[in-house]
């Protein structure tokens, strides 16, 4: 507590007061920028008179002015304990050590004001204004990333003043950034009942619930946001995220081009133009708004892995473009954040092995299909399977998953630092990454090197351009020797069998007893893979196969082609290519009846560059055969991969006339197509694609290879 006493003033009867006058004087020497002459009369009137606050309290404004508010803070107390009826002079020490970041002095001191009693205007004033600077300041240190000072001055505010929005608003905008979701919702659902026609507190409240999976609340809270302003863009560019999510692209197309229009600088919303138009085949389009995304954030890292990706389904951009970009990827943001330092596991070459896997797909995704089945079959004596989930969504398939892992984390919440930090305090022997530069991979946690060894796998079939990623687990299906090698910072590592095993989820529909063209009369192509796979040369291809088979049709499953504008533009793309449209029909995406789909065609048609990887796998497991053509890197070797190990390599073509040919004679040969349809689901079933015990022992042996090699590089070190 402080202790307070009166300033003494020596008055003269029908005069003014000395001092007061020569107090006036200094504050106009001050305002004037006269600072010495301030001085001057200030220590004149403190000299005779050693207490009188209002001199204490200019003094205190001089010094903070000209030397900083440190110095200030002795003459703002000797005000404060002379005049504690005065707001004003507990303001001035408050924002005094506010701007010194002492925060908990300050929460003690604004505490006893407040105790006071707020009951006159001068008293509600003062509390406004520190309240409103106090979070101006929390505000400022959010913006700057000091999230720890932020979150402090927020709850200054709200304990001074609970009614205070845009305080709350900001602490929840802290939690979000902290991984505390829940709370993020929670104080931007309070934020949105003090001030109901905010929009901004809708568009934070409508991207938390996006990270919390929730995609119809996130589309009602932006949809309200836009109501409330419809010139918000980065509403406009998280709306266009979420349609994104859930396959409604023209919905996305077009909040991103108005988030575009309101704000160019913006680059979340060209990222997230980019991410749509992918999705709706105009590839070379994407990559120029992501390329627009980085040059408006050059280190929006979100943005250089989804330009990768692109890249990845990009007819005519060589691998080797994409190769140099993932590097340059690596060089700018991996590599400067290795940590070197000896590593302090156990290097007994024949122990158990803690192997973490980090993945965003520990969920309802592809990866968790050929992920859960290996995890069932790993000998869990010999290798501890831990996992870090990097999604804050997590649904029914990570809980089945949780109880095939020895121990599970979610890191979304936690920084890249927390994140290494954590896997290291695990002691993990082999880190490996599923995500590659697809969504919510966490790339940088490896940068970090916090494992010994470091393999990426499964989830994007190329490299990372990390040089701190050891290995690429792979095959010589996907990864030919002699093709590949040089197009990698990570070694190959090749394994005997299959990269992956299949496995179909729940119990599959029976496939079709007799093929479509029996009852159709004609011959049915069928496409299920995205339609941002279908590259001009592809479309190119269907069309010579097509004109060499007058009667036969195509079935395509295309996302939002019920949309009249997606379907013109679909229609406008493949009728430029020759295709004769009155032979295609067209399917919007779905998922409860997926499997169903393939019941309407007789032979499936994989796309180039980028083959079909699950797709391939759920055709063929539905008894359809596919055609497919062999590139020479691992995304345009899935075909081929997946053919092989079936047994069914002579659909794989070697190039794209082959293809076409190939195409032709097995529409052409109803005797060869019904043989290969006939027990094709069970060709599949015993094939090295499904023998997922093999598969573990496999990937084991790999594991126990790649850490006996780390202790033998590190001895002879």
């Amino acid at each position: 507590m402080l202790e307070h006493r009166k300033s003494r003033t020596i008055e003269h009867a029908g005069a003014p007061d000395p001092f007061e006058r020569t107090l006036s004087k200094a504050v106009a020497h001050r305002v004037a920028g006269r600072f010495q002459k301030a001085r001057s009369n200030l220590q004149r009137l403190l000299d005779a008179a050693p207490q009188h606050a209002g001199a204490h309290h200019e003094l205190g404004l001089l010094t903070s002015k000209a030397d900083g508010p440190g110095p200030a803070v002795p003459h703002f107390v000797a005000a404060l304990r002379a005049e504690p009826e005065q707001p004003r002079h507990w303001l001035a020490l408050a924002l005094s050590l506010l701007v010194l970041n002492r925060v908990g002095e300050v929460r003690a001191l604004m505490e006893q004001f407040c105790s006071r009693g707020l009951v006159d205007d001068g008293s509600r004033a003062a509390l406004k204004e520190f309240t409103d600077h106090a979070f101006a300041l929390g505000q400022e240190r959010y913006n700057a990333g000091d999230l720890g000072a932020a979150e402090a001055l927020a709850d200054l505010v709200i304990g001074l003043d609970d009614t205070h929005a845009d305080a709350t608003h900001l602490a929840g905008a802290v939690a979000a950034s902290k991984g505390r979701h829940q709370q993020a919702f929670d104080l931007f659902s309070i934020a949105i009942y003090r001030q109901p026609e905010n929009a901004g507190y809708f568009s934070s409240l409508g991207a938390v619930l996006i990270t919390l999976g929730d995609n119809a609340g996130a589309i009602s809270a932006l949809e309200r946001a836009i109501a409330l302003k419809p010139d918000l863009a980065i509403a406009h560019a998280n709306l266009s995220g979420v349609y994104q999510r859930i396959s409604r692209h023209g919905a996305a197309v077009t909040h991103a081009r108005r988030a575009v229009t309101l704000d160019p600088g913006l680059a979340n919303a060209h990222n997230n133009l980019g991410c749509s138009l992918k999705s709706l085949g105009h590839v070379h389009e994407a990559i120029a708004s992501f390329d627009r995304a980085l040059a408006a954030d050059p280190r929006h890292i979100t943005a250089y892995s989804n330009r990768l990706f692109a890249k990845l389904y990009a007819e005519g951009i060589p691998h080797a473009d994409y190769a140099a970009d993932a590097r340059g990827f690596g060089a700018r943001f991996a590599d400067p954040l290795l940590r070197r330092r000896p590593f302090t596991n156990d290097r007994d070459a024949d122990r158990p092995l803690r192997i973490g896997f980090v993945s965003g797909d520990l969920c309802t995704h592809a990866v968790a299909r050929f992920i859960e089945p290996f995890l069932r079959h790993l000998d869990q004596v010999q290798y501890e399977a831990r996992a870090y989930m990097t999604q804050a969504a997590e649904d029914a398939v990570s809980a089945r998953l949780r109880t095939v892992f020895r121990g599970w984390h979610n890191i979304a919440g936690l920084s890249d630092d927390e994140a290494a930090d954590l896997i290291e305090s695990d002691a993990i022997d082999i880190l490996v990454d599923l995500s590659g530069h697809s969504a919510g991979h966490r790339l940088l946690v490896f940068a970090r090197k916090p494992a010994p060894v470091q393999v990426t796998w499964m989830g994007h079939p190329a490299t990372t351009g990390l040089s701190a990623m050891d290995y690429r687990l792979t095959d010589v299906g996907h990864d030919g020797p002699g093709l590949s090698e040089a197009l990698h910072t990570e070694m190959l590592w090749r394994l005997p069998g299959v990269s992956a095993t299949y496995e179909a989820p729940g119990v599959l529909p029976s496939v079709r007893e007799r093929p479509p063209f029996e009852d159709n009369g004609f011959v049915t192509f069928g496409v299920m893979n995205r339609f941002e796979k279908i590259s001009d040369g592809v479309l190119e291809a269907w069309t010579e196969i097509l004109r060499a088979l007058p009667e036969a049709h195509l079935f395509m499953v295309v996302a939002d082609i019920e949309m009249a504008e997606i379907r013109s533009q679909v229609e406008a793309r493949l009728s430029k290519a020759g295709l004769p449209l009155e032979r295609i029909r067209f399917h919007p995406r779905v998922t409860s009846t997926y499997f169903e789909l393939y019941h309407e065609f007789d032979i499936a048609l994989d796309p180039f560059p980028y083959n079909g990887g699950t797709t391939t796998c759920d055709t063929l497991a539905m008894g359809v055969p596919l055609i497919a053509l062999a590139g020479t890197y691992a995304v345009a070797r899935t075909g081929l991969a997946v053919l092989t190990a079936v047994g069914l390599p002579e659909l794989v073509a070697e190039t794209r006339d082959d293809y076409v040919a190939r195409a032709v004679a097995l529409a052409g040969d109803p005797d060869r197509l019904r043989a290969i349809r006939s027990g094709l689901r069970e060709r599949v079933f015993a094939s090295p694609l499904m023998d997922h015990e093999r598969h573990a022992t496999d990937v084991g042996e790999a594991f126990r290879a790649m850490w006996r090699r780390w202790i033998d590089a590190t001895h002879a070190a």
